[in-house]
């Protein structure tokens, strides 16, 4: 059964989902657009250049899988999805977001892994509802303060970006529970992260840390797990006495080359 017919099945039977990941479409069908019932679509891995406008005719959608494509924009109008709860972007050149991401206010998770980023639209901070944020293996130099305003936000993910520092704003991510800055440039760690009530677990292996002051420990007695492995700061401190969710040294299996 070819693309076509996929649609037009989907369309007749009046399905709610439709996959067409691993086709090998590098434009979306026109007739896409008549489904206007649909609310999960998938076009993962495929070869789509253009910025997919066809996915705007689709009112209903709420999870749009663009993973692992050749896209470099997306359509600026993507805010009128505004029934999205679920975004994957990873692995596609985009190296931009558009501001109209802002819009999409029931978005609940944002996956852009691998996608050459640069920075991220301040808009992002108008996501309210967003709980997982993905932005691992980017190149992401700063973040905007707006970031601090997703107050539903529990999990995310900037290991493998530029960053050395983040913005005060962090503080106020109360429902934040983990945080990965791995592979980073920090060479400290951000006293912001110290005021985040809820966190659990921060990462933050393979940075230049070299050390970690009395008081940011103190403001880091709600965590289970502080990973600075692969940091120059190898050394425990004999007051560290009882701190064992302070992780240091070296990873087992990884070689020091310091």
């Amino acid at each position: 059964m070819n693309v076509e017919e996929i649609i037009d099945e989907c369309r007749r039977k009046q399905h709610e989902s439709l996959n067409m990941s691993h086709r090998g479409l590098v434009v979306l069908p026109a007739r896409l657009s008549k489904l206007t019932r649909l609310k999960r679509l998938l076009v993962n891995d495929n070869h789509l250049l253009l910025p997919p406008e066809e996915v705007l005719q689709l009112e209903a959608l709420e999870e749009l899988v663009l993973d692992g494509n050749h896209l470099t924009m997306l359509p600026t109008a993507m805010g009128s999805l505004k029934h999205l709860t679920y975004l994957g972007l990873s692995h596609n050149p985009l190296s931009v977001l558009p501001e109209a991401l802002g819009e999409l206010r029931e978005l609940k998770e944002l996956w852009a892994v691998g996608c050459s980023l640069q920075l991220m639209p301040s808009s992002v901070g108008k996501l309210s509802k967003l709980q997982k944020l993905g932005l691992n293996n980017n190149s992401i130099m700063t973040l905007p303060p707006e970031l601090g305003n997703l107050q539903s936000l529990q999990w995310l993910n900037l290991a493998d970006n530029k960053l050395q520092d983040v913005p005060d704003s962090f503080n106020n991510l109360r429902s934040l529970v983990f945080i990965s800055l791995d592979e980073n440039g920090f060479e400290h760690v951000p006293p912001a992260l110290t005021e985040m009530a809820g966190l659990r677990v921060l990462l933050m292996k393979f940075n230049s840390i070299t050390s970690l002051d009395d008081d940011l420990i103190l403001g880091f007695s709600q965590l289970i797990k502080l990973d600075l492995r692969q940091n120059p700061l190898t050394d425990r401190p004999r007051h560290w006495k009882g701190l064992d969710f302070i992780l240091l040294g070296t990873i087992k299996g990884t070689i020091d080359n310091t």
